[in-house]
């Protein structure tokens, strides 16, 4: 199948203004920084909202923000919390982000929001011996990942720390090490973001204790619930004396929020898809007969991880496939490499003496995927300012994306995919094209959580989110109050006449159970759009 579509794309992001590679050139230390900076920060570029300003009134020095939802603006209440530090005494700040494009984010919002100039980005990209001569850890804000940081830094003390996290208390005993030793922490400010990865034995947990032994001030922040599983809760308490825990149904919180609403949208698949995904559905039975007979009973429940059983990877594979050739549409699981399974190549009387497979390729030729034209209708039937798109398939999202991308403009829609389908310097450039010009981003999972993703006006999930987790930063990324917005309103597709429906109820209930998050839900009709003449797959996905 042609992919020029895509590669120009690609292209565009590595030769664009939002170019990695530039602006991380950009924002790293052009000459040495000579003497050790601190600054105070003397205005920021936007104010808080009311909510935003409560919770950083309780949050004190020394504090974990935990379950803040996407969307709450986590980054500008650091921004904040910066800022009223500053003001007492001029900081040197340590911001941690777990990636290159969230570092380079976070040092272009320091530099535009924060009116910090000399804001720099200090990469892994950066060799050692150069990161030594430019004096980079002099910068008086410095945005750099943990690895980076620890590998100049605290790599020479790695013994003790490791020693340290098996001591009952790591805080003192780092203590007594780094006053022996005459070392300091060399930032009076630590802002450690996505904080859920810092646990354990990892660069960043390792920065936390060093920092805190060392008397700095230390922010984490996170909108991961999973920080209250007693071990993890644990382990925060040793570096931590305040955690403090938000939800978006707290009276203070909630007054300032949109409603928020789920508009479930049916759309009726093709009858041939329909054929398709009951079959699937009976080959997925025989095989589990046979892994219940093979590996036993217990191999039908989860994920087997055991590579040699290849009779449990097939049911894997299987049931994968039927979700998503509804989900996501029939042109998402094209390439499966289990189309190759014997079961699916044999003819079927239900299908007319066809096979599963010769069918699935007629369905590609009449109408590729379902789901791709209700979305479109969506968009072209709603106003907005901003939309996102979420689609767990990175095959459908390339589709959906370069299909827009031909009605509106290769720089109006913006396309982030993970799973080796972009480069992480060219994810980030997507989300900057977001954040400026493109009004559309189409994405995966990877722009759930993890990834600073500017607030939309409307979003639209293709396929319906499996769990809560899922859910919540799905939603939060339209939640913002802004410019007077009312309601934060999600349209849910769902296959008529397959699980969608009871997939996303069931994920629904779960949320509210879990989080109290709760939401209404709306039955809508789809859009329809003007009638037009069906391109083919490769068109949309080649050149035309």
């Amino acid at each position: 199948m042609p992919v020029e579509g895509w590669k120009r794309y690609l292209e565009f992001l590595d030769d664009s203004p939002y170019s990695m590679q530039l602006l991380t050139s950009n924002l790293a230390p052009k000459s040495p920084i000579e003497r050790v900076q601190a600054f105070r920060i003397d205005r920021l570029n936007y104010t808080l909202f009311p909510f935003q300003q409560k919770i950083l009134n309780r949050v004190g020095g020394d504090a974990l923000i935990v379950g803040l939802p996407t969307g709450l603006g986590k980054t500008y209440l650091a921004g904040a919390f910066i800022a009223r530090e500053s003001a007492l005494n001029p900081c040197r700040i340590l911001f941690l982000t777990p990636s290159v494009p969230l570092g380079v984010q976070q040092t272009l919002f320091a530099r535009r929001m924060l009116n910090l100039k000399d804001a720099y980005f200090i990469s892994g990209s950066i060799p050692p011996e150069r990161r030594r001569a430019l004096n980079v850890w002099n910068a008086g804000f410095a945005v750099t990942t943990p690895q980076t940081f620890y590998n100049d830094i605290l790599s020479r003390f790695a013994s003790k720390i490791d020693s340290a996290k098996r001591e009952g208390d790591p805080i003192g005993y780092l203590a007594q090490i780094f006053r022996e030793k005459g070392f300091t922490f060399p930032y009076s400010l630590v802002i450690a973001d996505e904080c859920h990865g810092y646990i354990g034995e990892t660069d960043g947990y390792s920065i936390l204790l060093a920092a805190k032994a060392c008397g700095s001030q230390i922010l984490a922040l996170s909108a991961t619930p999973q920080l209250h599983a007693p071990g993890r809760l644990q382990e925060l308490k040793k570096v931590f004396g305040q955690i403090e825990v938000f939800s978006v149904e707290e009276p203070e919180i909630k007054v300032h929020m949109p409603e928020r609403v789920i508009a479930l949208v049916s759309v009726f698949a093709p009858p041939k898809l329909l054929a398709v995904y009951y079959q699937l559905d009976k080959v997925i039975r025989v095989y589990r007969d046979r892994v219940k007979k093979a590996y036993g009973s217990q191999h039908l429940r989860g994920y087997c991880r055991n590579r040699s059983h290849w009779l449990c990877v097939c049911l894997l594979a299987l049931r994968i496939m039927k979700s998503r050739i509804v989900e996501d549409g029939a042109s998402s699981v094209l390439n499966y490499g289990i189309w190759k399974l014997r079961e699916l190549r044999q003819p079927v009387a239900e299908l007319g003496g066809k096979s599963i497979y010769d069918t699935y390729r007629e369905i590609l030729r009449g109408g590729f995927n379902h789901k791709i034209t209700a979305t479109m209708n969506i968009l072209r039937r709603r106003e907005f300012e901003k939309a996102i798109v979420f689609v767990e398939s990175v095959e459908a999202a390339k589709q959906i994306g370069v299909m827009l991308q031909k009605d509106y403009g290769v720089e109006r829609v913006a396309v982030l995919v993970g799973k080796g389908g972009m480069t992480m310097e060219q994810q980030a450039s997507a989300l900057l094209q977001f954040r400026d010009k493109a009004g559309i981003l189409v994405c995966t999972s990877i722009g759930e959580e993890g990834l600073d993703v500017p607030v939309a006006d409307i979003e639209v999930w293709m396929d319906p989110p499996g769990n809560p987790k899922k859910w919540i930063q799905r939603f939060g990324r339209i939640l913002r109050q802004s410019g007077g917005k009312k309601v934060a309103k999600t349209y849910a597709l769902v296959s008529v006449k397959t699980h969608e429906r009871n997939k996303l109820l069931g994920t629904k209930r779960r949320v509210e159970g879990i989080y109290g998050f709760t939401q209404n839900l709306v039955e809508e009709e789809p859009p329809k759009a003007p009638a037009k003449g069906q391109r083919t797959l490769s068109h949309f996905m080649g050149g035309g």
